[in-house]
């Protein structure tokens, strides 16, 4: 793709899933099939609305159970095609996932305690690495912006993986234990960036907003 200028904008709405049996239950998600809570149904709906306002032009999600719920009624108020991203899939904790916080701590006391200090090196078995998370979450979203040049692209993804995001976007790289910045947006909340490649071929990103969660304030949604 050639270079874009300055006024070709591409617009990225960021959408965590609504709350999730996961978050409800103090569980690991992770790449488990945890669905939507009865909340985080209304959420979405409400999230739908909010939405189609925007009037995105593409809606991507991760193709994991509570994203993908959250999505379809996105889908069907904009009147749009969903395409599945595993890239913007959640990290996986291996052996963890599904596990109750509890439960985790009872089997893998060791390594529980190394996650609840932060270990980056601390990788249950099975599980993903940051670095891996980092490398498959922004290349989706480099992958996105470079389909859907000057359009409004509304995407669908997870708390640390919007977090790996947010610190690709930011030119931080991979999370590690020298960030001094954590982002960790709500369920249901919206984050709207702007992409533009400037005159000289360089990327530039702009942070509209980030986890806004108006929507969710009129009492469906709540």
């Amino acid at each position: 793709m050639g270079v874009v200028s300055d006024s070709a904008v591409t617009t990225l709405l960021w959408i965590r899933h609504g709350e999730a049996e996961s978050n409800r239950d103090g569980r690991f998600g992770g790449h488990s099939a945890a669905a939507l809570t009865e909340l985080g149904r209304r959420q979405a709906a409400a999230t739908a609305r909010a939405v189609a306002r925007f009037e995105p032009t593409a809606l991507v999600s991760s193709d994991l159970a509570r994203a993908r719920q959250t999505a379809e009624p996105i889908a069907e108020a904009c009147r749009l095609e969903l395409v599945l991203e595993p890239g913007l899939r959640e990290r996986s904790v291996g052996i963890l996932d599904g596990l109750s916080f509890t439960e985790a701590a009872e089997r893998h006391p060791e390594l529980w305690q190394r996650l609840r200090a932060r270990d980056h090196t601390a990788i249950p078995d099975g599980g993903e690495t940051h670095l891996a998370v980092y490398a498959r979450v922004s290349a989706a979203i480099d992958r996105l912006v470079a389909e859907h040049p000057g359009g409004r692209v509304a995407l669908v993804s997870h708390g640390l993986a919007l977090y790996h995001a947010f610190s690709h976007v930011c030119g931080m790289g991979a999370p590690g234990p020298d960030h001094s910045v954590f982002v960790l947006v709500d369920n249901c909340s919206l984050s709207r960036l702007e992409h533009r490649i400037s005159s000289d071929g360089r990327p530039r990103w702009r942070i509209v907003t980030l986890n806004d969660t108006g929507h969710l304030a009129s009492g469906d949604g709540a």
